[in-house]
């Protein structure tokens, strides 16, 4: 894949305005702490489900993903509404 001039000095602006207003984004994102940390917790969770689900169960890498992301997420539910 070839990528454009234009596609990479708009990649590099972009990066470059989000390290120097990366207070402005902090705090006008609407992300919080707790959102940030569920976003952790559910990829971590994830990858685990992922690991156990394709090595040890042997399903192939695209079932083992979408169960696992599935999983993830319904642990999730159980914790928050069942508490």
């Amino acid at each position: 894949m070839v990528r454009r001039p234009c596609h990479i000095v708009g990649h590099a602006y972009g990066k470059v305005f989000a390290v120097r207003q990366r207070e402005h984004v902090i705090k006008h994102s609407g992300l919080g702490r707790s959102q940030a940390l569920d976003l952790g917790t559910f990829l971590i969770l994830s990858l685990v489900f992922f690991y156990f689900y394709s090595a040890i169960c042997g399903f192939a890498s695209g079932p083992s993903l979408l169960v696992a992301a599935t999983s993830s997420l319904f642990l999730r539910w159980m914790v928050i509404i069942l508490g």
